[in-house]
């Protein structure tokens, strides 16, 4: 992702050092951070439809206690 306040699901896994299915599951769940789901209709072939905000992260590493690989 160009914008550095949007994280995509391979970018948040890279951040906090999991595979991007654990992160798949978290959503399925219910469990992990705020996302949003962007219609595939609206976007260009292979971009990510899952965005996840910087603040939303923030707040969730905040409340779950977790530190940034990178």
């Amino acid at each position: 992702m160009t914008d550095p306040t949007q994280f995509d699901t391979n970018e948040l896994a890279a951040r906090w050092g999991l595979k991007p299915a654990t992160l798949r599951h978290y959503r399925s769940k219910g469990t992990g951070p705020v996302y949003q789901s962007i219609s595939r209709e609206c976007l260009p072939l292979g971009s990510p439809y899952v965005i996840y905000q910087l603040a939303d992260i923030l707040a969730f590493e905040a409340a779950h206690s977790i530190t940034p690989l990178n």
